[in-house]
């Protein structure tokens, strides 16, 4: 307030209603010389608070305009992002499922090249054998035996038939029998096979000793499918089916079928199916029992 002026008493209804910024009307025309120095503080004071609270509605105004105006663009790119989304999940969902459903199954072709290479190393490997014969007559026999094989046609089995305990070898060239107790020995070259199997009784196929040999020649004969994929402790196995070909009334070797390790290819396990004719069948199982170290099996006769 001008110090000059003298004190000048604000409550005075007189000058109340010369104040133009409370009026609704126009301003007074007239206005006493007294009021003069209260009525510009009253204008300074009020434009100063107008001033002041027309920029903070300016600002608030712009907050808020701003505001709407980020929810308009948000809410108009919101379907396009749904899509993205929907996407997404899709991919995730295609992954996901991609993720659980199981390995593709090789073609037979590829599994059985794997399982005759993998026989073809020149390593010894045991197998436990059982072949179960069923005679013309219906009568079942069933015998178990240990075998041990290599590439090469060479194999040796020390075992027991009903005409009693035996060792059985060949070393690639020559086929070699023993009885238990020594007495009985014959030996010769592999391609007399049948003369020289001649009181050990029709049991023993040896086309089928050799595991390596066996296999290989499955494809020649047989239609090949990978019908299934078994987990085990061991690993993935595959079971390849074998289905003959042709509907030949000579052929002996009727079904047949594996399961191979799908790593490493080696077999598991073999069963294979022979008619002997007049009803008599012959069911051959092999089963894997693993390496043998080098240096231990003698495949040579022992005389």
């Amino acid at each position: 307030m001008n110090e000059r002026t003298p004190p000048i008493d604000p409550a005075a209804e007189s000058w109340r209603e010369l104040d133009d910024t409370l009026a609704d009307g126009p301003a007074p025309v007239e206005v006493p010389a007294a009021a003069r120095p209260w009525l510009a503080e009253q204008r300074l004071l009020h434009g100063l608070l107008r001033a002041l609270h027309t920029a903070d509605a300016s600002a608030r105004e712009s907050r808020i305009a701003g505001i709407l105006d980020r929810i308009d663009r948000e809410r108009a790119a919101r379907p396009q992002r749904w899509w993205l989304v929907a996407a997404a999940a899709l991919v995730l969902a295609g992954f996901g499922v991609w993720l659980v459903l199981p390995a593709r199954l090789p073609t037979a072709e590829a599994a059985m090249e794997r399982v005759v290479a993998e026989l073809a190393r020149d390593v010894d490997r045991r197998f436990h054998v059982e072949l179960v014969s069923t005679t013309v007559s219906g009568k079942e026999l069933r015998f178990e035996l240990p075998l041990v094989t290599r590439p090469g046609m060479r194999f040796r089995i020390d075992g027991k038939l009903p005409l009693g305990a035996f060792q059985l070898g060949c070393d690639g060239a020559e086929l070699w029998w023993l009885s238990a107790n020594g007495v009985f020995r014959r030996a010769g070259p592999l391609a007399e096979r049948e003369r020289l199997l001649q009181g050990l009784g029709d049991v023993l196929d040896l086309g089928y000793l050799d595991v390596h040999e066996l296999v290989q020649k499955l494809p020649a004969d047989f239609e090949l499918a990978v019908v299934g994929r078994e987990r085990t402790a061991d690993g993935p196995q595959l079971r390849i089916e074998a289905k003959r070909r042709t509907s030949d009334a000579r052929a002996r070797l009727r079904t047949a079928w594996l399961t191979c390790d799908e790593d490493s290819g080696m077999v598991t396990h073999l069963e294979v199916e022979t008619d002997l004719g007049r009803g008599a069948t012959r069911h051959l199982t092999l089963q894997y029992l693993g390496e043998e170290p080098a240096g231990l099996v003698d495949y040579r006769r022992p005389w």
